[in-house]
């Protein structure tokens, strides 16, 4: 959103130095990514040192107390929190965005405390929410401290459906002051264009009061994309907090990987007794050979006896012989089994795209051949004579005679079946409907 104009040709006075720090925060070119990151945050973080220096309390606690041009400044606290959402961090360094993040949430929770000192600036319902998200946060904070502490269960949280009424509720909000802070820029630009003196009215409003009313309606819209901010960036913390975690998780792996190599390392280099009774032990067991199974089955068509001798080596099983009465060896059950593990949940196809193209060629060619015997046979088929002069058949004397066999079949059922005479209820019920 374009920061509010100031009539000062002062480069050095708070408002111009606002005006060019905004200026920097909503260049989309400066603020956006690229390779050129460093550069970006320089201009980012010069704007925060400006801005910071440029930060002071509000002194009244009333909206007729503070003065036109410090209305403006008020709103540092919640550009403070943009620009250090706007950083840019290494993707591998959570901790650094984090840190960024929890600076944003402070600025914005100060710029909402200042509106809510503030009387008849933000709507009640605007302040609820801050408080609503406070206390939430101040928990949160005290059950870190205490590691979970047991509190889970008394602590304030937010359902999704109050979390969509009070989106919905603030988009409505913020939707009605968009409508006036364009009204009002809209009113500025007039007069400019006009160049109308800073005591000329237009609409009611002279100079100074129109910059006032803008400010007041900037600082309103101001409050409401604080809240967004605040439950926006609470939700990008707990990703960034997990983050976090998995990379400690996995550096402590890697730790204690390597720590368990330097051990094994230093064992092996020492020369004491239970290093040389150790290996004394693994060579025994090396030395022993390994446990031979057979496997006796039955061939469930001929009933002769099958055999399978095989051994276990390094936990898996290996064919070292195989004999049986007929020659003939099969698999056993725990192989079968394990060829079935890995199988397929949905239907596998049981022919190839081929065969399936041919099979449906032959199907389409068996209807086109039956289609057309059905048409040969249906065109010499007794029917209406009005049909046959309509398909040129009249001049065929044989078709011609069963026709009309058939025509007077069909005018003998209609002498012994006139129309309406199987409505037997025409005697019933009131004639006058």
């Amino acid at each position: 959103m374009a920061p509010a104009t100031t009539n000062t040709h002062d480069e050095s006075s708070p408002q111009a130095l606002f005006a060019k720090a905004i200026a920097v925060l909503n260049d989309e070119d400066a603020t956006s990514s690229s390779n050129n990151n460093n550069n970006n945050n320089d201009a980012i973080k010069k704007s925060i040192e400006t801005l910071t220096s440029l930060s002071h309390k509000p002194r009244g606690t009333s909206l007729d107390d503070i003065s036109t041009p410090s209305l403006q400044l008020l709103s540092i606290p919640y550009h403070l929190g943009r620009a250090h959402l706007k950083l840019c961090t290494d993707v591998h360094d959570p901790t650094s965005r984090r840190r960024n993040v929890r600076t944003s949430i402070e600025y914005f929770l100060q710029f909402l405390r200042y509106c809510e000192e503030i009387s008849d600036l933000v709507e009640e319902i605007v302040v609820r929410e801050y408080r609503l998200l406070l206390d939430i946060m101040e928990e949160e904070d005290e059950e870190d401290d205490d590691d979970g502490g047991g509190r889970g269960n008394q602590r304030k949280s937010l359902s999704a459906g109050q979390i969509r009424e009070m989106k919905i509720s603030r988009y409505g909000r913020k939707k009605k002051i968009m409508a006036r802070v364009e009204k009002l820029e809209g009113l500025e630009e007039r007069r400019k264009r006009l160049d109308l003196q800073e005591e000329e009215e237009m609409e009611g409003l002279d100079g100074e009061g129109l910059r006032r009313d803008l400010f007041v309606e900037r600082l309103r819209l101001y409050a409401e994309e604080s809240l967004e901010e605040i439950q926006s960036s609470k939700s990008e913390l707990e990703m960034l907090n997990m983050a976090i975690q998995m990379e400690a998780m996995r550096n402590s792996s890697k730790n204690n990987h390597v720590s368990d190599g330097r051990m094994l390392h230093h064992a092996a280099t020492n020369g004491n007794t239970d290093t040389s009774s150790s290996k004394i032990d693994t060579t025994q067991s090396s030395n022993r050979p390994p446990l031979q199974l057979t496997q006796i089955t039955q061939d469930p068509t001929t009933g002769q006896l099958n055999f399978q001798k095989q051994q276990i080596t390094n936990g898996t099983l290996q064919s070292i012989g195989m004999g049986s009465a007929t020659g003939i060896t099969t698999q056993i059950q725990r192989q079968q089994i394990a060829e079935t593990v890995f199988r397929p949940g949905w239907n596998l196809p049981t022919m190839s795209l081929d065969e399936l193209a041919q099979i449906e060629r032959d199907e389409a060619i068996a209807r086109s051949v039956s289609q057309k015997e059905a048409e040969a046979e249906a065109k010499f088929m007794p029917r209406r004579y009005e049909q046959l002069v309509r398909d040129g058949m009249e001049d065929d004397a044989d078709l011609v005679e069963k026709s009309a066999v058939l025509d007077r079949r069909w005018d003998d059922w209609k002498e012994e079946n006139p129309r309406g005479s199987g409505n037997k209820m025409g005697e019933r019920g009131d004639r006058n409907f």
